[in-house]
């Protein structure tokens, strides 16, 4: 009985302390909760101004749907990433918006969030079917398709190559 009380405060003191928090800064680009909630309310305005007559879901995931009669855009909070997107020390952010005409997915929408004067604002939106890899350094990291959305090949999931991207003076420039 004394044995399996002394494991049991082994076992308990082990699982404490490798649960702790290290107290280091993360290094990776997963956004904190405060900048995912400033940069989905830029997103979800963004949206909203789009339609006429907006129309906004919230699913129990956190997926926001903002549509109307003729156009739907989805915003996924997780597929935010953060990085140094501009020359500043601050973090920037961006985030890859869902579009649908109809029931037909349309040019998906990347928002390029910037950092400046303490907030967040839009830079500039850009219709590409690019996904997003990272962000480090002012490099964009993204996958994009080789061929049209029209194309029977724009699925092929060897018919897309890595790219990288920097922004500068409000666009986004592919890097050779």
């Amino acid at each position: 009985m004394i044995m399996r009380n002394y494991f049991l405060l082994i076992l308990a003191g082990f699982i404490t302390a490798c649960s702790q928090d290290t107290g280091a800064e993360r290094t990776d680009n997963t956004p904190d909760k405060k900048i995912i909630k400033q940069v989905t309310a830029i997103a979800v305005k963004y949206a909203t101004d789009q339609l006429k007559n907006p129309n906004k879901i919230v699913e129990s995931d956190g997926t926001i749907i903002i549509n109307d009669d003729q156009k739907r855009y989805v915003i996924e909070p997780r597929r935010i990433i953060t990085g140094m997107i501009d020359k500043d020390q601050y973090k920037d952010a961006l985030i890859s918006i869902d579009t649908y005409h109809g029931s037909y997915q349309a040019v998906s929408e990347q928002l390029i969030i910037i950092k400046q004067g303490g907030k967040f604002i839009l830079a500039i939106a850009l219709e590409s079917d690019m996904k997003i890899l990272a962000i480090k350094d002012g490099i964009i990291t993204a996958e994009v398709p080789t061929h049209s959305r029209n194309s029977p090949l724009f699925n092929c999931p060897s018919c897309r190559e890595v790219v990288n991207y920097q922004f500068r003076l409000g666009e986004l420039i592919r890097m050779e």
